[in-house]
């Protein structure tokens, strides 16, 4: 599978902004800003991170990952909706998380440790993505220190966030949740299938539905 566009920021480490150089700089910033988020990087060191990354569209529907693969990327989501899931042991399938960005997407444990992988994820519609190869993953790790720190920086926000939405589930009522989700990912509460959200809350369609229309009319 090749999901790959062309190159994006075909820059060199301190190099200056051509016209003729292709890249979207809406993109650049929404990474800037998101790497600031992880801690403070010089404006030479986020272009070089960024630089790091290959831009890519697909298209609704396309797999990013599957179970059984050796997942070697990182996504970053610039546009769209990635629904990260698995199958439970009657082959229903179970939402882990839907992506709307600006965030990173991978199954961690198969990216680190290079173990198949028990997940999946696909694009709830089409999308742009930026991704980070496992090589060049690790030659960045393994370049320097700082860059190494930084990644592991980002790494543990990772699992806190995950830690978080476990905590999440266990004190927070299903309608709670929900209520959560409308307020803060509005996206997918507008783009994505009740059947998917209902997945990812842990309940039926059916339930969903009803406390849904219960809001609605109130």
């Amino acid at each position: 599978m090749n999901v790959y566009g062309r190159g994006f920021f075909r820059l060199t480490y301190g190099a200056s902004i051509c016209n003729e150089q292709l890249f979207n700089l809406n993109v650049m910033k929404t990474l800037q800003n998101f790497f600031d988020t992880f801690g403070e990087l010089s404006s030479d060191e986020k272009f070089y991170l960024a630089n790091q990354f290959e831009e890519t569209h697909v298209k609704k529907g396309t797999p990013l990952f599957e179970e059984g693969e050796v997942v070697d990327r990182i996504y970053f989501i610039g546009e769209g909706i990635l629904h990260h899931f698995n199958y439970n042991d009657f082959g229903e399938r179970k939402t882990l998380d839907l992506h709307d960005g600006p965030c990173f997407c991978t199954d961690l444990h198969s990216f680190s440790e290079g173990k198949r992988s028990e997940e999946s994820c696909v694009a709830l519609s089409d999308s742009t993505l930026y991704v980070l190869t496992k090589a060049r993953y690790n030659a960045l790790i393994n370049s320097n220190i700082k860059w190494s720190n930084f990644v592991k920086g980002i790494i543990e926000r990772t699992l806190i966030k995950m830690l978080d939405q476990v905590k999440n589930t266990a004190n927070k009522s299903l309608e709670e949740r929900y209520l959560e989700l409308v307020r803060t990912k509005p996206k997918i509460i507008q783009n994505v299938s009740l059947r998917v959200i209902a997945s990812y809350l842990g309940t039926s369609r059916e339930t969903l539905h009803r406390i849904r229309r219960r809001h609605l009319v109130a």
